[in-house]
């Protein structure tokens, strides 16, 4: 007996329209351009309302926000739907000194004075930091603060690389092409890391670096955050009072992009806000693309979209339409019930109020 030896075989939307057609009585040829428009937009409604029926564990996503003196608001990515989890992070910033390929003050890349600011000569440059002979640091989080003329913002190419030498490097992240704003911050995360002597942050693409500052962290902490609710942030009577610690946030679920309220409000420049939050499912591209689910929920996605399909499709007798329901609804409680993570769950009930 031979089997595939495959496995995590994708299909693209158009396959799913198909089968999705066929379960309406309606062979795919049959199609015209006008309802194959409509399949594609019933389909980015069935996977647009998933998020309303709970969290789908491979739309959850991690950001990574430097916060900034004085500022209280702060903005998540378009399609972010809710926290899950919000954290303040502190880092440790090991010593070490730093050094420019292509002009500029090096050392203000490094001095902890967001004022200064490294600004190359000439463009294809890097900024590098040497930890010292038999020092390596374990990098887990590397930060940049730019510096763009007149505040502005500005699109750069860059790769974070690191060396044992100083002569042979490696990626160990690759940004790639991303707008960067005048003194906002830009973090990320390195998972996993590596413990060496030399990092450095390097441009292409035509991009002069100009850097207020270059920040490689480690030994990170991180303490969860209390959500307050609309009310309670409101009633707050100094919403704009300072400390060196966020230790709460309101979430404020508007559009386009939702946004998070600190309080107290950070007076640091170096501490980060990281946030686990649910996304939307990517939206549906052309024909040939494919869907950003896993393979478990094929069955239930082409079920409900089918079910959507009989309501817009011409001639869809009205028993097949409630067939098509049933089989959407038993097929997503299946998906639905294995979407967990199966970790243990814990009580633990408050019982305080009657036992002081």
């Amino acid at each position: 007996m031979s089997y595939s030896d495959t496995y995590g075989q994708v299909f693209n939307v158009q396959t799913l329209i198909d089968h999705a057609a066929r379960r309406c009585g309606k062979l795919a040829e049959e199609l015209t351009s006008e309802q194959l428009l409509t399949a594609r937009e019933s389909l980015g409604f069935t996977l647009t309302n998933l998020i309303n029926i709970g969290i789908q564990y491979w739309a959850i996503k991690k950001e990574v926000i430097g916060l900034t003196p004085e500022k209280y608001i702060y903005t998540l990515p378009v399609g972010a739907n809710d926290a899950l989890n919000v954290l303040y992070r502190t880092l440790t910033r090991p010593s070490g000194s730093y050094s420019s390929s292509a002009g500029g003050n090096a050392a203000y890349a490094g001095d902890s004075d967001v004022d200064t600011y490294c600004l190359q000569t000439s463009a294809n440059g890097n900024i590098a930091i040497n930890f010292g002979t038999s020092n390596p640091i374990y990098a887990g989080s590397i930060g940049l603060l730019p510096y763009v003329s007149g505040g502005g913002s500005a699109t750069w190419t860059l790769t974070l690389e690191y060396s044992t030498d100083a002569i042979t490097w490696n990626t160990l992240y690759n940004i790639g092409s991303v707008v960067v704003t005048d003194k906002k911050w830009a973090w990320y995360d390195i998972d996993p890391g590596q413990s060496v002597q030399y990092y450095r942050v390097r441009a292409s693409g035509g991009t002069t670096l100009a850097l207020r500052e270059f920040y490689v962290g480690n030994n990170s902490r991180e303490i969860q955050m209390a959500r307050l609710n609309r009310d309670d942030y409101t009633n707050l009577p100094n919403k704009n009072f300072t400390a060196n610690q966020p230790y709460q946030f309101w979430f404020n679920r508007t559009v386009p992009q939702p946004e998070i309220y600190l309080w107290p409000v950070p007076n640091e420049w170096y501490v980060q806000m990281t946030v686990w939050y649910s996304k939307q499912i990517m939206d549906v591209g052309d024909l040939t693309d494919e869907l950003q689910i896993p393979q478990r929920w094929y069955l239930a996605t082409i079920g409900m979209l089918a079910h959507q399909l009989s309501m817009e499709l011409p001639a869809v007798p009205m028993e097949r339409i409630k067939y098509l329901e049933d089989q959407a609804g038993k097929y997503l409680a299946l998906a639905e019930a294995e979407e967990r993570d199966r970790s243990p769950i814990y009580l633990a009930p408050n019982i305080s109020v009657y036992t002081k």
